[in-house]
């Protein structure tokens, strides 16, 4: 029987209402064993094989993740591991276009998979045609499909990612990406290829808002039919540890790359390395604690190991909790070159601005109201470079990180702070000026009450006089009680 024939039948018989499942086990009992009959020699096959040239995320996706991993695949090949152990289909170049063509991608997502790679694995031309082709599969890719050719859907992946970065542009497939990682599990809680690389993509086009919506999902479950490993569990949770600290969520932050850090195992690899080089500066920024102090899951071995390659941001990390701008600035001067190096100039920048505040936020254990000349004598702005103390209180007081109010009576007069207790909010102070507000009302009522009272008791010893006179009413036999409606209490009032 003609194996095209039998192929293009196949494919024609299956009944495609039925569930997603059903779809993917006659796919990989009936159609798949027919392409992997066809297929040539596994090693230097012109058909249906690709070079992972294109990719460019070379480092991303080596077991490692090491700095150097980008190496790997520059300078005449792709890395012998994916290319070597990577299944042959036949796919003729007319049933390739037949695929894309007249096929429904979410129906028979694993033969668009196959057929993207072997379409365009060997060539970079016409890249307007390849993105349509896989933003149509990334919007209805079936995740149980994708199972059945996981090597060759992580080998698109990368062929995307390269085609974005030949083009300089991260944001073309985000959408789409996204749509394929949430499409893997109704709860979202399972970690598919695209997870980790939508996170790359969105940290260089610096979508950070558009990361968290897949983000704001626990994934804590990974499937092994993907070929995925627990170096790219690791890897997601750096990268999303990444997407935090540009939203400034840095307790989120420090949450993921504790995950990072506890991951069994003896080896140290580079993507803990450099979690832990992270969480140091995240925990002086919120805390302005020594950073060393490891999560308790992580063994002995790997604290060892950490101290090693980290020592750098061990000394930092002293000088910053010692309090001494003389000795930090030092210390700065002698390592901020590493921080640049390894990426984490900017986040070492935080720190430097969280120790400014911080020695600020101290002198609230002192006073409760301190001039602005004074601050002015403790301030030290490590880089010389920050806003003046003035500006920079402000900006505190602005933001929440100081909870004081400035004080000045006029514009020759100091300018004090006070400090106000944390425990009260602004919403507080409204109410309390409220209540303030009202007391003084009331005084000045009473005040009326009393001025009016005491009218009346000058018109009331008046009419006293008169009536004892001869002729007046109690010596007509008159008495308290036509006094009707006079209440005592009011003449004994005092303020």
């Amino acid at each position: 029987m003609d194996p095209q024939f039998s192929f293009l039948t196949v494919l024609e018989s299956i009944d495609y209402d039925g569930a997603e499942d059903a779809v993917a086990v006659a796919l990989k009992e009936r159609v798949l064993p027919i392409l992997q009959a066809n297929a040539t020699a596994i090693t230097n096959s012109s058909e249906g094989s690709f070079n992972l040239n294109i990719t460019g995320a070379s480092a991303e996706s080596s077991g490692s993740g090491s700095k150097d991993g980008g190496k790997e695949g520059s300078a005449g090949g792709s890395r012998d591991t994916e290319k070597t152990l990577l299944p042959k289909y036949m796919i003729s170049k007319k049933d390739q276009d037949d695929i894309l063509t007249r096929t429904d991608p979410a129906k028979v997502s694993a033969l668009w998979i196959l057929a993207l790679t072997a379409k365009f694995g060997n060539q970079t031309a016409d890249v307007a045609e390849f993105f349509s082709n896989v933003n149509r599969l990334l919007d209805n890719i079936s995740g149980a499909q994708a199972k059945l050719v996981p090597e060759h859907y992580r080998a698109l992946l990368y062929m995307i990612a390269g085609a974005s970065d030949a083009i300089d542009n991260p944001n073309l497939l985000l959408r789409p990406l996204l749509n394929a990682a949430l499409s893997f599990s109704p709860s979202h809680d399972v970690l598919s290829p695209a997870h980790a690389l939508f996170l790359i993509q969105a940290l260089t086009a610096k979508q950070y808002k558009l990361a968290l919506q897949l983000l704001q999902y626990d994934v804590d479950k990974f499937d092994s039919a993907y070929g995925l490993t627990y170096q790219d569990h690791l890897r997601f949770h750096y990268y999303g540890a990444t997407v935090f600290i540009g939203m400034k969520q840095y307790e989120k932050a420090i949450e993921y790359l504790s995950i990072v850090l506890c991951a069994p195992g003896f080896p140290c690899s580079m993507v803990q390395i450099e979690a832990l080089k992270k969480t140091i500066l995240l925990q002086l920024i919120l805390y302005g604690k020594h950073a060393l102090r490891l999560p308790r899951m992580a063994n002995d071995f790997t604290s060892h190991s950490y101290r090693a390659f980290a020592r750098a941001y061990d000394h930092f990390a002293v000088a910053f909790e010692n309090g001494d701008p003389t000795v930090l600035k030092l210390v700065w001067n002698q390592i901020n070159n590493i921080f640049s190096v390894d990426g984490n100039y900017g986040l070492a920048l935080h720190a430097l601005t969280a120790f400014r505040k911080q020695r600020i936020q101290k002198l609230r254990k002192t006073f409760v109201t301190v001039s602005m000349e004074y601050i002015e004598s403790k301030d030290v702005d490590i880089l010389e470079n920050g806003p003046s103390t003035k500006a920079f209180v402000l900006a505190m007081i602005q933001d929440g990180d100081l909870r004081a109010k400035i004080s000045q009576k006029s514009s020759t007069s100091p300018i004090i702070v006070v400090f106000q207790d944390g425990s009260i909010t602004s919403s507080h102070l409204d109410e309390l000026e409220a209540k303030l507000d009202s007391v003084r009302q009331l005084n000045e009522k009473i005040a009326v009450a009393d001025r009016e009272v005491g009218q009346s008791r000058e018109y009331l010893s008046r009419k006293l006089q008169s009536a004892s006179a001869p002729g007046g009413f109690l010596s007509r036999g008159g008495g308290l009680e036509d006094l009707e409606g006079y209440d005592d209490s009011m003449s004994m009032m005092e303020l």
